[in-house]
This record gives C-alpha cells, sequence and structure tokens, in this order.
C-alpha cells in the first residue's frame, strides 16, 4: 500500500521557507524628490493659495406674477374636512385683495408677509376668517387662492402661531430664499 503524500487534514504540506534570504544583486538607490523652487525673498507668490469663497447673499424675491406661479380662485365647495396635502398652497383672504392679487401678482415682503396654509387648513382658515363677516363684507367675502407650491417652496418659513391654532401647518411667504426648503 503507498503511502499519501497528503496529511490527516486533507492538505497539501507546503514547503519550509529558505534559511538566508536571497541575494539579488545591488538595490537601487532611492532618489530624493527635488525640492520646488523656493519664491524670492520679497514676494509670495499669489497663484499658490487658494481664492477665499465668496458669500452668496440669498435670493430676494419682492414681487410674483400670478401667472407664472399659478395663482388661481378656488371655490369652497371644493374643500371637505378630511382633505389631504396636495402640491398647492392656499391663501385665504378678502375678495378684493384676492382681485388685486389675481390681476397684479403678489407683493411680498419679509415685513408683511402673506399667509398660507395647506389643503387640510382652509377651512378653519375660512371659518375663522368668517367669524368677522362685518368687515369681511366691506371687501367682498372670503375668497381662496391656490399657487404652487414648488414655485415658492424655498419663500416660504414656518408659521407655528397659526399651525398650532388649526393644527394644520400654516406658512409665510417671505420672499428670502432659504437653503433647504420645507
Amino acid at each position: 500500500m503507498t503511502r499519501s503524500r497528503r496529511n490527516e487534514t486533507g492538505e497539501l504540506p507546503l514547503p519550509y521557507p529558505p534559511a538566508t534570504p536571497r541575494d539579488n544583486g545591488p538595490h537601487p538607490k532611492k532618489r530624493k524628490a527635488r525640492q520646488p523652487d523656493t519664491p524670492p525673498a520679497g514676494q509670495e507668490d499669489l497663484f499658490a493659495h487658494p481664492l477665499p469663497p465668496v458669500a452668496v447673499p440669498p435670493r430676494r424675491v419682492t414681487h410674483l406674477d400670478a401667472a407664472e406661479v399659478g395663482l388661481s380662485f378656488v371655490p369652497l365647495r371644493q374643500f371637505g374636512p378630511a382633505d389631504a396635502t396636495d402640491g398647492f398652497f392656499y391663501i385665504v383672504t378678502t375678495m378684493l385683495q384676492a382681485d388685486s392679487m389675481l390681476a397684479e401678482g403678489i407683493t411680498i415682503s419679509p415685513r408683511a408677509p402673506v399667509p398660507l396654509t395647506e389643503r387640510p387648513g382652509v377651512m378653519a382658515w375660512y371659518a375663522d376668517m368668517s367669524e368677522d363677516m362685518d368687515a369681511i363684507a366691506d371687501e367682498g367675502g372670503v375668497a381662496i387662492l391656490r399657487l404652487r407650491r414648488f414655485m415658492v417652496n424655498d419663500l416660504v418659513e414656518n408659521d407655528p402661531d397659526h399651525t398650532r391654532a388649526y393644527g394644520v401647518p400654516c406658512y409665510f411667504l417671505t420672499g428670502v430664499a432659504r437653503s433647504a426648503p420645507i
């Protein structure tokens, strides 16, 4: 019977490493990296340093064209208490102000922002404005306008007071662009 070269674990035996390292001849000398030329003592290299970052002021918008942002009148009968959020912001205002916005566009300012809400907040805002019907009747009643959310999403800020009062997200259209949209 012949004996197998394999050991009991089923692996082939490996040869032992040589006792002394092999001499492959002379080793090449390592070259030193060449040092860059130093500028003259009196002048600094102006192109050696990166340019400082330029601060970009935030975009400020003072006027929005009605057609550009898709501003349109929405009848009250299209709203219900169980409405879900959609791709629009809503403005609940007087009929006189709504006609002015549709004709001339929306004038916005951080000092006098336009209040906005999402679709579930329209009914609460409408009910709140309708309570003072004597003041609203002089201006033609309550009107609901909507505008495309993606057109102004970076120009709005959270309105914590109305959000808390109505139980739905409300915003201010300030006209100052933010880096991260809501």
